[in-house]
């Protein structure tokens, strides 16, 4: 029998830096209800995310989890952000504003979360900015899929029932991302965070 895996880290402090989008207050709206009825169904055994922590996910620059054998991660951050920022910038300077359409709900075995499609956008910035910089050991490589985790699990339960659960829930949502913003994130999943510059896509 399969079990859901507990994240450990859950409101754990980490300093972490995250390129990521927002989501429309409507859209955020429509989330809170599918993580409203996620929480009535499982009860403690899932954490839902706060609505102002949910975000999409482009890449991470310095991510909150990973070792970096033992150096500080801000003094880090501070070496590595003019070259990065360039970049960046150059790139999403070029980029025109990005509609995505999350229509899937899906579940890993610590995580809940939706999943969207572009036209090749997110995966384009991703694979030239990885291919202008070097990301520094221990930094996982960008995801491959645009999604938004909406609950992690806090306790084991029977993966078939989350699943079952799921299959029957569906979502039809359109996002238009502007910009992306830089964030520096203190307790995980992005509890605690604060902006430090916005990308406007396009010029």
């Amino acid at each position: 029998m399969k079990m859901t895996e507990p994240a450990g880290w859950l409101n754990e402090e980490h300093v972490g830096y995250m390129v990521n989008a927002e989501f429309s207050n409507e859209n955020k709206k429509t989330l809170e209800t599918i993580t409203n009825n996620i929480s009535r169904k499982f009860g403690n055994a899932v954490f839902v995310m706060p609505t102002d922590s949910l975000h999409i996910t482009l890449m991470d620059w310095i991510a909150p989890l990973a070792d970096y054998e033992g150096a500080d991660k801000t003094k880090l951050f501070k070496k590595i952000q003019p070259s990065y920022n360039a970049v960046f910038a150059d790139i999403v300077s070029a980029s025109n504003p990005i509609t995505i359409h999350f229509d899937k709900i899906l579940v890993s075995p610590g995580t809940i979360f939706i999943v969207g499609k572009d036209s090749g956008e997110f995966q384009s910035i991703r694979d030239r900015f990885v291919e202008t910089v070097d990301l520094l050991p221990n930094t996982k490589p960008p995801p491959t899929i645009i999604h938004c985790s909406i609950s992690r699990f806090t306790q084991p339960i029977e993966t078939n029932a989350v699943n079952d659960y799921i299959s029957q829930q569906s979502i039809d949502l359109t996002q238009v991302v502007k910009d992306f913003r830089l964030v520096n994130s203190h307790r995980e999943p992005l509890l605690d965070f604060e902006t430090l510059k916005r990308y406007t896509l396009g010029k």
